[in-house]
């Protein structure tokens, strides 16, 4: 019998560790952030390794695959799933050496989230995924046939929502290595998790996509006033106000069909962010979040700094961060994705005022 790795991940806030974080519930109403100038909006470039979303079936009732598919190199597995049934199961993904050759599985980022809000499981997940996103580590050496789990038991009308970065390597020449992912839902990890049943597909998505990471440029001057910008806003239909390079079609590598992610769920959307100071004067700038149609708990970082909110209603902003802007303007960071759970675009706003 071939020996299994199986790592039971009990999140909690901090367990990695890397940064400070700022849990700031202080909103304010949108409206007194309007009117608001539309900013340009950025070209996005897809970069990274392959992005494997699972959210279909998105509630549970029993033990099962709900999505699988073969991947090689570096690969980000996102998932989102309820357990509706009255038993607990682990949720999570396991990694499979189909090869015949040892293969170095590394992790570079990982977050589980369970809880009874949808929303609240995903910021958890989040923000510990962006707190340990730079910390790679050798999560095992996996033989032939042998698997890795990374997972969370989950309890009834709990929602677990998991978001882990890989790299697969051969273990001589380190090349990019091909590997098996699943992810699922068990009692006892299933000794071949890559030949379980794949359960039934409900409304939701799940698939595979070309890319996990988007970078792109936003640029804000502060003659502008107050501006705005919607990110993960809907691929397609009246209510679509999505940047150029923004979306990428996917494949369901089980249901043998053409996929979209909408709402970008699992990407991080890397940005940088100019700011011009056409006033030419010292300047206090501010960033907003409002989820346009939606609501949600959030978490992103600015300037490499992890901020999380409380519950944010289509109805109200969430204030993030003051920060200063210099006579000749300057060069800030962001990093964010849409939390699991959480619906509605997320509209970044900008303000200053003098300092």
């Amino acid at each position: 019998m071939r020996r299994k790795m199986i790592v039971s991940i009990a999140m909690a806030a901090g367990l990695f560790g890397a940064s400070a974080v700022f849990a700031d519930s202080a909103t304010v109403p949108v409206a007194s952030l309007q009117p608001a100038v539309h900013l340009e909006k950025p070209q996005l470039y897809g970069t990274g390794g392959k992005l494997i979303l699972s959210d279909s079936p998105e509630t549970i009732s029993g033990t099962g695959a709900l999505y699988r598919d073969r991947v090689e190199g570096e690969f980000r597995v996102f998932w989102h799933h309820q357990n509706t049934s009255s038993s607990i199961y682990a949720v999570g993904v396991a990694v499979t050496n189909t090869s015949n050759q040892t293969v170095k599985l590394y992790t570079k980022g990982s977050g589980i989230g369970t809880n009874l809000y949808v929303d609240v499981a995903g910021q958890n997940a989040l923000a510990d995924f962006l707190n340990s996103q730079n910390d790679k580590r050798l999560a095992a050496a996996l033989e032939p046939g042998q698997s890795y789990y990374v997972s969370k038991p989950t309890e009834p009308e709990i929602t677990n929502s998991g978001i882990v970065q890989f790299e697969a390597l051969t273990k001589q020449g380190n090349r990019p290595a091909q590997v098996t992912v699943t992810t699922l839902s068990y009692d006892a990890p299933p000794e071949h998790p890559d030949q379980i049943a794949v359960l039934p597909e409900d409304s939701h998505t799940r698939g595979t996509f070309p890319h996990f990471d988007r970078f792109g440029l936003i640029r804000y001057d502060t003659a502008t006033g107050n501006a705005f910008l919607r990110v993960d806003s809907a691929a397609y239909g009246q209510w679509s106000d999505s940047m150029p390079g923004e979306y990428e079609e996917g494949w369901d590598a089980v249901g043998g069909k053409t996929v979209i992610n909408n709402g970008n769920y699992g990407v991080m959307y890397r940005f940088g962010v100019r700011v011009t100071n056409s006033l030419h004067e010292r300047r206090t700038g501010s960033l907003y979040l409002n989820p346009s149609g939606g609501y949600g708990h959030f978490a992103l970082l600015w300037n490499k700094q992890l901020y999380q909110s409380g519950f944010v209603s289509w109805e109200n902003a969430w204030h993030i961060t003051d920060f200063k802007v210099n006579p000749n303007g300057g060069l800030f960071s962001s990093e964010m994705s849409l939390t699991g759970g959480s619906a509605g675009p997320q509209v970044i706003y900008f303000t200053n005022e003098p300092k």
